[in-house]
Parts: structure tokens; sequence; C-alpha cells
């Protein structure tokens, strides 16, 4: 049955990268069986599944940025393909996320759609033959738990088996687990992870060390920012608050000065909102007009405006991805 039901306004939130550059989430979803990873919220999906629960349709109002689609069972694929259509077609890019070895979405036009493959289920029961069937443009998504996927090891392996498979990106996150998550995974994992599962909590360094491993292997550690259809201006400055966003993010997981990465952050929250051609000031050297812009984010403005690329961006990057030592 593809219809969708009656649903809310997604709930919005900041644009992350370390949530997947997600905007917009539905409130309530029909989540599959079994274990996959809520990406907008970094935690362990709902996996209740109510068999009279459809897919929403999130209301009637049109959303200026990137819509998170989760999975769902098989038979709610077609009403989530059907939700996915209607909302690229009105612009708004989307996110539709997908476990290891499912088929992809079907009839989904490539503009403004950006599909990541969660790998959750496939590395619980290790089974990394999955990752071979990979989706043409898919990015994928390594949730670190502790005991079941953040060994070095299985890192090599599966970034080396998504590489051979055509995956240019790979991205590591850390989920929070409750205790009523950590014993369906333990269902799942099985006894030998008891111990890590419920007493190890895995330290943020270990989604750079990921990072590094991804690397080695010619995998990004970050999806690239969605944009969606909207005016040359509100595309624009989305993407030059997006290489804010980034910066500080990086800056803050490389450990430098907090207060200049919320400063970072800050100067993205307010470029992804303003009404100003943030492009045409840096291009008429007018930036100084934007108290919001302290002079680091000046300048990696003016730079990626007139280039297209930011060289604290790449430093930042470099660095983080580097070996240690």
């Amino acid at each position: 049955m593809s219809r969708t039901a009656v649903g809310a306004r997604p709930a919005a939130q900041l644009p992350e990268p370390g949530h997947f550059w997600i905007r917009y989430a539905p409130r309530e979803w029909p989540g599959p069986t079994e274990p996959w990873i809520d990406l907008a919220r970094g935690r362990l999906g709902e996996w209740r599944f109510r068999a009279e629960a459809g897919v929403p349709d999130l209301g009637p109002d049109p959303l200026d940025d990137l819509l998170y689609l989760p999975p769902v069972p098989p038979e709610r694929a077609g009403g989530r393909e059907e939700l996915a259509r209607a909302r690229l077609a009105a612009g708004t890019p989307v996110l539709l996320q997908t476990a290891a070895g499912e088929e992809p979405p079907a009839g989904i036009p490539e503009t403004g759609a950006v599909l990541v493959v969660d790998l959750l289920a496939a590395l619980v029961a290790r089974d990394l033959d999955r990752f071979s069937r990979w989706p043409a443009g898919a990015a994928a998504a390594w949730p670190l738990v502790p005991g079941l996927t953040d060994d070095p090891g299985l890192w090599e392996a599966g970034c080396a088996r998504l590489a051979t498979a055509g995956a240019t990106c790979a991205q590591a996150l850390t989920p929070r687990l409750d205790p009523a998550d950590r014993r369906r995974l333990l269902e799942w994992g099985g006894e030998d992870v008891f111990e890590a599962l419920f007493h190890r909590e895995p330290a943020e360094p270990a989604e750079r060390a990921f990072a590094r491993v991804a690397h080695r292997h010619a995998l990004a550690p970050f999806l690239p920012r969605p944009l969606p259809a909207a005016t040359a201006l509100r595309t624009a400055n989305l993407r030059l608050a997006g290489a804010l966003a980034l910066a500080a993010e990086l800056w803050l997981r490389l450990g430098r000065p907090a207060g200049q990465g919320q400063a970072l952050y800050a100067a993205a929250r307010q470029a992804d909102r303003t009404p100003y051609d943030l492009a045409g000031l840096a291009r008429e050297g007018n930036l100084a007009v934007l108290a919001w812009l302290d002079p680091l984010a000046r300048g990696l403005v003016k730079e990626q405006a007139a280039t297209g690329a930011s060289t604290l961006v790449a430093d930042l990057l470099a660095e983080y991805v580097a070996g240690e030592g």
C-alpha cells in the first residue's frame, strides 16, 4: 500500500555536518524491525513497528532545506517513494536512508536526492558481503557502537569493501544509547559484547580515528551539504553557511579553542538565514558591515565566495584525517 497517512509538519533542527546536514525530520515514522540509526537525532531508530502505521505526508507546507526520510519496512517502501518524489518535485532536497544490501528506492529523480546507506544491521551481523551491492552515488553511515562496530580491524575491512564497491563517502557517528537500546543490541550481538556494550562508552575521538581509516581508502569523512532548488541567492548563502559549519565542526573536533569554534558555528547559523547576498558583499568588500562575521569567518566567506573553496576548511580537514604522530 503506497498511500501516505496524514502527518504533522516535520521537526526542524540546525543543519550540521555531524548530522548529515538534516534540517527537517519526521516526528513519527514506521521504522523497520532491524536495528537502524536515526541520523537526525544521533540515536538508534524506533523499531516498534505498528502494522497500521503509514508513511506520514508531513503536511502541506513547502520545505526549504534537506528533508530526512528514514528507512521503512518493505511494505511501506511505495509510500516513502511517493512522498520523496512529491517533495523533490517541489524543490526540497531529500535524504533517503536504506540498509546495506537493500535495493535502492525506485523511481526517485537523481536531482535533489541523496542516498545514505546505514551499515548498522550488516555490521552487527558481521555480513560485509552486503557492502558489495552498493547504490551508485550513495554515502555510508558507520555507527560506532561499543563492542559491535568500533573495532579498527573491522573499519579496515569494511572501508576496503566500500571503496571497492564504489562508495565515495563513509561518515562515522557515535549514537546515544539508552538501556533499552543496549538490551536490544545485545540480542543481536550476543553475550560476548555485554561488557563493552553496557560499560564502555566510545570516546568522541573514535570518529576521527575512523575518518583516518576511511581517508586511507579514499573515502570522504563527511557528506557534502545537499542544497535546495531555491533562488540563486538562497543557494549561494547556504553553500557558504555549509563551509562555515564544516570549519566549525572540524575546529572543535580537533580540540582547538572552543570559543572560536562556536563563533564559526554562530556565523554559519546567521549565514543560513540572512537575507543579504553574502557573495555580493564579499565581491564589493562590504562583509565588515555584518557584525556576526569575526575575522576568521569573514576570511572564509570571502575566499569561498571568490574561488568556491576554503583554505581553512581544506587545512582543517587535512589535519583531521592525517595519521597520528
